[in-house]
């Protein structure tokens, strides 16, 4: 593109866009494939760093550790779940309901593959999902789409222009103090369950030897 809009018509653009989006494409089911498969993207990075290190190194052995390795992991599967979500919502949305199309596509999904990892990573990315949802996260990943839908287009402002495109960096800006907060809670719960059962490895062996004691 090489239109040039003033600051006004962004904004006016960009509410609109993201306005279309919020009450009709099918978010949550969006959030949930999404989230769920950066839990999953943790969960396995987790495992293999405790299936190749744990044995040798007392640092893959330490839940605080290895959580927050595995988060940074998944913040970065984000980065790339976002990019392939980019194109889909990115389209003009049909007319109807979200939060209907959401759970029927959740349900057919996890009903067909009757895998009971496939369906705890839904069952946690449905949670994950609807609760970003109701914060009012839509907006934030929507702008996102809207820089990477219209890029080149160039924003006069008193400031200078700015062009965009850069969705990388607009997603950045939007996430990573969210980002933050849940890493220091994920690191606060790990660091819990550690001095509860400093021998566990596992969140499972945690859990277990404090109802056993």
């Amino acid at each position: 593109m090489t239109d040039s809009w003033d600051r006004q018509k962004y904004e006016r653009e960009k509410r609109n866009f993201i306005e279309r989006r919020v009450n009709q494409a099918p978010l949550w089911t969006h959030f949930t494939c999404m989230f769920g498969g950066c839990w999953g993207a943790a969960w396995l990075c987790s495992w293999l760093v405790l299936k190749f290190f744990g044995d040798s190194h007392a640092w893959a052995r330490s839940l605080p550790v290895r959580y927050g390795i595995a988060f940074l992991f998944a913040y970065l599967c984000f980065f790339v779940a976002v990019r392939v979500w980019i194109d889909f919502a990115k389209r003009e949305p049909e007319h109807r309901s979200a939060d209907s199309v959401g759970l029927q596509d959740i349900g057919d999904g996890a009903s067909s593959e009757g895998c009971l990892v496939v369906v705890a990573v839904l069952v946690i990315g449905f949670i994950v999902g609807g609760l970003f949802f109701a914060v009012g996260g839509a907006p934030l990943l929507l702008e996102v789409v809207f820089e990477a839908a219209f890029a080149g287009v160039v924003v006069r402002r008193m400031s200078g222009n700015l062009v965009l495109g850069d969705w990388k960096m607009r997603l950045l800006k939007n996430t990573w103090l969210p980002a933050i907060g849940a890493l220091l809670v994920l690191l606060a719960i790990a660091a819990s369950l550690h001095k509860a059962a400093p021998q566990a490895t596992t969140f499972a062996q945690a859990v277990t030897a404090i109802r056993n004691r």
